[in-house]
């Protein structure tokens, strides 16, 4: 019996050595995955932007405060006086996880919208996206086939009803974006920017420390980027525009007149405005009855070199810029804090924007917007920084307790339980023989 007895404490010594050993080198390491119930939310605190309303230019009604102004008292109203200057804004981002998602990889569906705080629902929404990506649960990264999708939803432009939302064809994501590697390096990652549709690296830039805990801070400039190519191009990757697509599209590009921008048009802008008009009204022709044309008067030319125009429409692109700033907790790659200083304006070509973006220029527009569609300096709120450290501390507190913790305590009592077996069975060897001998 004692015999047994040592046998089976050396056999369970033995298992607890091996899993104590194994815990740290193979387990734990293999353990590192995304878990498939992901769930947060994050938003930043009411911040003062400038935002271009879609709804007051529609309805040629100035925002308040400059109805008295000048430029936006008389017939013809510029751009600016439908531009708020300091209106408070938030966003709020949802992540959930969702099918498919296997031993394998995990699919996140993001939800982020971004909201005005002056109104009340639905009216406050500017802007809605709905964001699928699947990520490799051991890299932590996106997977190489094209399964991710966006929805984007715009902000009622006529207060009638509910706008379609728009949505892009499967396509590959080649970017981080809402979870770093569990082991982050001090390194520059691959970052999918969702606004622009493009991918650049972001930079690591140093350590920090975030409630005791360190982080990783990494920062990226996306330079001024024309959007309606990026988008239009999204929209139709799957071979057409229905008419969500091109609600989304529209205000990407504006045309008005030029006193309406505040432009002083060139002879360019002017001649360029003729040829349009003149084309236009050649194609209205081709399109009369023949009988239209035999009565024309006699001496009317039907070809005139076109006049310029005074007064010529221009029409200009959105362009997108921003400043964005995150810090990741290493360990377990979560982010913990985000910064992201938004800003979108109109432009007549990228040279245009370029000029507007240097900084002296950049200052001057936003103190004083005539062509910005949206400024928005957003940063998260203490509650998601918070949140997310916590996420991120029990992720870590559980790769701690089985990779330290649990082999601290195996590895000697394994030992134990093995040496006291062998004990137990040399004694019950050398009781054995002397009992033979007696």
């Amino acid at each position: 019996m004692k015999r047994i007895f040592s046998a089976v404490l050396a056999a369970v010594g033995a298992a607890l050595l091996v899993l104590g050993i194994a815990l740290p080198t193979y387990i734990v390491p293999k353990g590192k995955v995304l878990p498939l119930n992901l769930v947060s939310t994050t938003g930043t605190a009411p911040t003062p932007g400038n935002l271009l309303d879609s709804k007051a230019l529609a309805a040629g009604k100035p925002v308040d405060g400059k109805d008295k102004l000048p430029e936006c008292s008389g017939e013809v109203k510029r751009v600016s006086c439908f531009i708020w200057k300091g209106l408070d804004m938030q966003s709020q981002r949802f992540t959930v996880a969702q099918e498919p998602s296997d031993k394998k990889q995990v699919t996140m569906e993001l939800g982020q919208t971004l909201y005005r705080n002056d109104k009340q629902e639905p009216d406050n929404l500017l802007s809605a996206t709905v964001d699928r990506v699947t990520l490799d649960r051991k890299t932590q990264m996106p997977v190489p086939d094209p399964v991710s999708t966006v929805n984007i939803t715009p902000p009622l432009s006529s207060g009638k009803g509910k706008e379609k939302t728009a949505s892009t064809a499967p396509f590959a994501r080649n970017g981080i974006q809402y979870q770093w590697p569990m082991g982050t390096d001090k390194k520059s990652y691959p970052y999918f920017d969702i606004t622009s549709f493009t991918t650049k690296d972001i930079d690591f830039v140093g350590e920090e420390e975030q409630d005791g805990v360190k982080v990783y801070r990494f920062e990226q400039t996306v330079n001024p980027t024309e959007l309606y190519p990026h988008i239009r191009e999204a929209l139709e990757a799957d071979g057409e525009l229905d008419k969500a697509d091109e609600a989304t599209l529209a205000p990407y590009r504006l045309k008005f007149a030029a006193d309406v921008w505040g432009i002083q048009p060139t002879e360019e802008d002017k001649a360029k405005a003729a040829e349009a008009k003149a084309e236009e009204k050649k194609a209205q022709e081709a399109d009369k009855p023949e009988s239209d044309e035999a009565n024309k008067p006699e001496g009317e030319e039907s070809e005139e070199a076109p006049k310029p125009e005074d007064n010529p429409e221009i029409e200009l692109s959105r362009f997108y810029t921003v400043n964005r700033t995150i810090w990741v907790e290493p360990r377990t790659g979560v982010i913990v804090n985000g910064n992201e200083e938004i800003w979108q304006y109109y432009a007549r070509n990228q040279e245009e924007a370029d000029q507007i973006a240097q900084p002296e220029n950049r200052q001057k527009e936003l103190e004083n917007p005539t062509r910005t569609a949206m400024y928005y300096p957003g940063k998260w709120n203490d509650e998601s920084k918070q949140g997310q450290m916590k996420k991120a501390e029990d992720g870590f507190k559980k790769m701690e307790t089985m990779g330290k913790t649990v082999p601290f305590i195996l590895i000697p009592v394994g030992l134990i339980l093995l040496i006291v077996g062998f004990v137990l069975a040399r004694g019950s060897r050398k009781q054995a023989e002397y009992e033979r001998e007696a």
